[in-house]
């Protein structure tokens, strides 16, 4: 009796640990230690919201049943591995060839260098004081977080200074990310994110500068004869030609957007005092062929000044308010 109830209590621990390996290996996903480095990043294209980047990939596993042997490298199909892919690539192209690297101890090394175009989404409400965030986003094809886990690697994400010009690095980041898609359905992700503030500097002279020089043109107006209004309506008309086709050049530099940047808010302020300028040389013009020209003159002191005034008060307003 006491030999069956022994034997009975061995089959039954036997299977509880037989089901309990079963659910733990069913519910313990694959460790992938991911490190992302940035190599440089060449250009930020704010108006088709991607940027040029050269981005190296590593991945480390540990597979049993590639244990053994002697150090090795093998093709992709012949070992099993995430079937990692990136997802906001735009056009790139990788270096290395496709392939693992195994030593005896069954550590899997899988590396990919990737130089191309990255999408990325922007907020350019603050343009050209904007700061923004580009990310490199991985996937593991196929595999859901229940079945593969990405684990930060400590290596920093930017191993060098980037060659771009007219931006400044913040920082970086880099954490695990379940990556959605439509239908519910959910991937195993990783994502890197370096922080980038845009120099204002730049924009200051290639924009701000000759827009104020229009705007100085526009002024000068009124600082001729007002006995003479050819001169002065010739020179109105020449400003708001020339602002407003300096307009359609800056449309090159940002997307077509449903909100307006601080940018936008200046170059359109600066149109609207052009036009105001414009409108009143015709009105001075108009009162002196009416006889009024104490009244010309008076209008025509105000503007002098009342111009560059304004215009201080929209660089104020767009941007240091």
């Amino acid at each position: 009796m006491l030999n069956h109830m022994v034997n009975y209590l061995v089959k039954v621990i036997f299977i509880f640990v037989c089901l309990t390996s079963v659910i733990v290996s069913a519910e313990t996903p694959r460790e992938i230690k991911t490190a992302i480095f940035i190599v440089d990043v060449r250009d930020i294209d704010g108006a088709r919201q991607n940027f040029s980047a050269d981005v190296m990939i590593r991945l480390r596993w540990k597979d049993e049943k590639l244990a053994g042997g002697q150090k090795r490298f093998l093709p992709l199909s012949d070992a099993w591995h995430p079937n990692v892919q990136i997802v906001n690539r735009i056009s790139v192209q990788t270096t290395l060839p496709e392939g693992l690297e195994v030593d005896p101890q069954g550590n899997v090394i899988y590396r990919q260098r990737f130089i191309g175009q990255f999408g990325c989404t922007m907020d350019l409400r603050e343009f050209p004081f904007d700061q923004q965030e580009f990310p490199i986003r991985l996937v593991a094809v196929g595999f859901s977080p229940e079945k593969v886990q990405f684990v930060s690697d400590p290596d920093p994400i930017i191993v060098s200074k980037f060659s771009i010009t007219d931006w400044k690095i913040l920082s970086a980041n880099k954490k695990n990310e379940t990556y959605n898609i439509p239908g519910g359905m959910k991937l195993a992700g990783f994502k890197a994110t370096f922080t980038a503030k845009r120099y204002f500097q730049y924009f200051f002279v290639q924009m701000v500068i000759p827009i104020a020089l229009i705007l100085g043109m526009a002024g000068i107006a009124f600082w001729l004869d007002h006995t003479n209004p050819g001169p002065r309506i010739s020179i109105s008309i020449t400003s708001m030609l020339t602002i407003v086709a300096y307009r359609l050049l800056l449309a090159n530099f940002t997307p077509r957007l449903s909100y307006l940047t601080r940018l936008d808010f200046f170059v359109f302020s600066s149109t609207i005092l052009v036009f105001l300028s414009l409108v009143t040389v015709v009105v001075i013009s108009r009162l002196m062929l009416r006889q009024k020209e104490a009244l010309a003159v008076k209008l025509d002191t105000y503007a002098r000044w009342v111009l560059p005034i304004l215009f201080l008060g929209v660089v104020i307003f767009c941007f240091f308010a």
